[in-house]
């Protein structure tokens, strides 16, 4: 099982299982390595803005950085609060993800 609720264990043999790979994909891979890059980005600007103190083009680059990383971040941990505020409201803490009938 995943974090996404789905099992992800299942082997691809139909689209449903197809789709399920690719929400297991998504929730366990790409998200975190999302957040991932926002946090390098942020750290990468506060580099350039400290060991650069006298080069404003490099300050300049930093703050940019600095500030797209807090941004991003930002907004992807308010989705995520906002989707485990709705679901803990709504599902009873249940994380519901719609999928396709295993059967027909």
């Amino acid at each position: 099982m995943s974090n996404s609720g789905i099992d992800c264990s299942v082997g691809i043999t139909s689209l449903t299982s197809l789709i399920n790979f690719f929400t297991c994909t998504l929730m366990d891979a790409i998200v975190p390595l999302l957040v991932a890059v926002a946090v390098v980005c942020f750290v990468y600007g506060i580099i350039q803005f400290f060991l650069f103190p006298d080069n404003e083009e490099k300050k300049k680059t930093g703050k940019t950085f600095m500030l797209w990383g807090i941004v991003t971040l930002f907004v992807m941990v308010s989705i995520w609060g906002l989707v485990g505020i709705l679901s803990g409201t709504f599902l009873d803490g249940k994380m519901f993800l719609p999928g396709l009938p295993t059967s027909m």
